[in-house]
């Protein structure tokens, strides 16, 4: 339980292993957001209810016609609502779990963004997952493992993507399709003053709130790894109450300029105390 895995080869590997009937009850794909990432899991998904034999996905049985259509009964895809996967979900994902297939030899409940499922959700989701009902299989898309709690994380098989290569064929004065987007920790680095990082609040005021959060996302996962690797060095916890705290008022809709400001005046702050770099 818990083994990690790459990207299998364009997922052809994995893709032998659903169709011969050999896959896992759960598993956490990991990697940046990505339409690409959701449509392989799906398909995934698909071949676990295709009713064929032979070919899987065959996509002419009942089974994945009703799938491509959307309305297949033996299929759960459970998102957060509005920004969260709670309680109430995974009770009901629960209760239905251990009913038998409908149409299909499985059963396939999906997660579009398994880590912004609440704790408590989470806990109540552990008892399901050490003892799965037959013939029932989570698959679960996720940006950043540390955001999973760690006795869920166990349970599962982990798949990693690998990042997207950039399009070779861009066309060559399109500079900012060819220049890779700074990484969240390397923008922090590179506003070592104050007055930078409220110039950085001010360009990630312009982005969409999903993004924003995503981006929030990303320096959590950079300061867990961080604290991980240093357990002795206290100021990664206030970076990470800091973030938390960004993501709370994100939820709550404060206005991003503000609640930007706060988190890189709380992480500068909190820089100057130690007299380090992050």
């Amino acid at each position: 339980m818990g083994e990690k895995t790459g990207d299998p080869g364009g997922t052809a590997a994995l893709e032998r292993v659903f169709a011969e009937g050999k896959a896992s009850h759960a598993y956490l794909f990991l990697g940046s957001s990505s339409a690409k990432k959701e449509e392989t899991v799906l398909r995934l998904a698909q071949i676990l209810l295709c009713t064929e034999k032979k070919g899987k996905p065959c996509l002419t049985c009942r089974s994945c016609r009703l799938f491509l259509r959307g309305s297949h009964p033996d299929f759960r895809r459970i998102a957060p609502e509005p920004d969260k996967i709670k309680l109430e979900q995974i009770r009901e994902i629960c209760r239905t779990a251990v009913y038998h297939p409908y149409l299909a030899e499985n059963k396939v409940f999906f997660f579009t963004a398994f880590e912004r499922m609440t704790e408590v959700a989470a806990n109540a989701f552990l008892k399901t997952l050490e003892e799965p009902p037959p013939a029932v299989h989570f698959l679960a898309l996720a940006e950043n493992e540390e955001m999973v709690l760690p006795t869920v994380l166990s349970r599962m098989q982990r798949v990693y993507f690998a990042r997207a290569r950039r399009d070779p064929e861009m066309a060559v004065g399109d500079k900012d399709a060819q220049t890779e987007a700074p990484l969240p920790e390397e923008e922090l680095l590179a506003a070592g003053d104050l007055y930078s990082l409220l110039r950085l609040a001010e360009t990630k005021e312009k982005q969409e709130r999903v993004d924003v959060d995503g981006y929030l996302l990303s320096l959590a996962a950079f300061f867990h790894r961080r604290l991980r690797e240093n357990p002795g060095e206290y100021r990664y916890f206030r970076f990470l109450q800091a973030v938390r705290r960004a993501r709370e008022n994100l939820a709550a809709n404060v206005n991003l300029r503000l609640l930007l400001e706060d988190l890189y005046l709380s992480l500068y702050e909190t820089r100057g105390m130690e007299r380090t770099n992050i």
